[in-house]
Parts: C-alpha cells; sequence; structure tokens
C-alpha cells in the first residue's frame, strides 16, 4: 500500500512539472509535440503512443520541439534562433532537475512540500518569460504569452 502511495504521489508531482510545458505546445499528456503541436500529438497514423515516459522528460528533446514550435509560429529571426535555443535548454534542464528532485521525496507529501515544489515551477515559468522577453518582439512575446496561457 506505501509503495502504490509512493509511486501515485510521484506521479503526481511528475504531472505538476511537467504540465506547464506540455500545455503551451498542444495539451497536457499525449498532446502537442510529436504531431505539430496540436491536439492529440504522441500519435503516430494507428492511433498507438509513439513516446515513452523517458522521452516525455527528455529535456534536450523537449527544448528542440519547443525551439521548433517557436521558430515556425513566432517567425525568429537568425539572430533570435540561438538566444532562444539557449533559454528553452536551460529551462528545461531547470524543470527536469525540479522534477528529479521531486522523484527523490517519500511520501506522505504535506501541502507544504506540494506548494514549495508549485512555487519553484512559478519561478522557473517566470525566469524564462522574463528572458524572452528581452529577446523577442512584442508582437512575438504576445503569441508566446498567449500560447503558455491556453
Amino acid at each position: 500500500m506505501r509503495n502504490l502511495q509512493y509511486i501515485l504521489v510521484t506521479l503526481f508531482l511528475f504531472l505538476m512539472v511537467t504540465h506547464e510545458n506540455k500545455a503551451q505546445y498542444g495539451g497536457g499528456y499525449g498532446g502537442g509535440y510529436g504531431r505539430g503541436y496540436g491536439g492529440g500529438g504522441f500519435r503516430n497514423d494507428a492511433g498507438s503512443s509513439s513516446s515513452s515516459k523517458k522521452d516525455e522528460m527528455d529535456p534536450e528533446k523537449m527544448s528542440t520541439e519547443e525551439t521548433n514550435w517557436m521558430k515556425k509560429k513566432l517567425k525568429l529571426t537568425e539572430e533570435q534562433i540561438p538566444k532562444v535555443e539557449t533559454i528553452n535548454i536551460n529551462y528545461a534542464f531547470k524543470k527536469f532537475d525540479l522534477y528529479e528532485e521531486a522523484k527523490k521525496l517519500t511520501p506522505p507529501f504535506t501541502e507544504d512540500v506540494r506548494l514549495k515544489f508549485k512555487e519553484k515551477l512559478n519561478a522557473i515559468k517566470e525566469g524564462k518569460s522574463k528572458e524572452f522577453k528581452a529577446v523577442l518582439t512584442e508582437e512575438q512575446y504576445e503569441i508566446y504569452l498567449k500560447k503558455r496561457q491556453d
């Protein structure tokens, strides 16, 4: 029973940490990256899953896919691309580190622990947005913020 509780809480923290990044580009689990950032991603033509849990938490893959989305949707300039790539990889690893920190905890998780991780995740999101604001044009940044809220 204790093992099941540990698995459920770990899954909860995993979902909490990765939700923001997945939600930006096409929905939560099972949506987004694999099929052009819309709707039912992570599906091949037969409808079966084409991504493993390990792939979902690969910071390099996540940052590459996010950068590709930004190149296409925000029409990044050649000067912006390396800056955006750097921001995306840095923050993908920050989120991954937070996920790894959450995995090391043992249940039961108190509300304080949950709030601590939520605050850390929000700080990561705000830092990333602040860096993007310095790199993107006002129009690009507005599109980015709108997509992030979706």
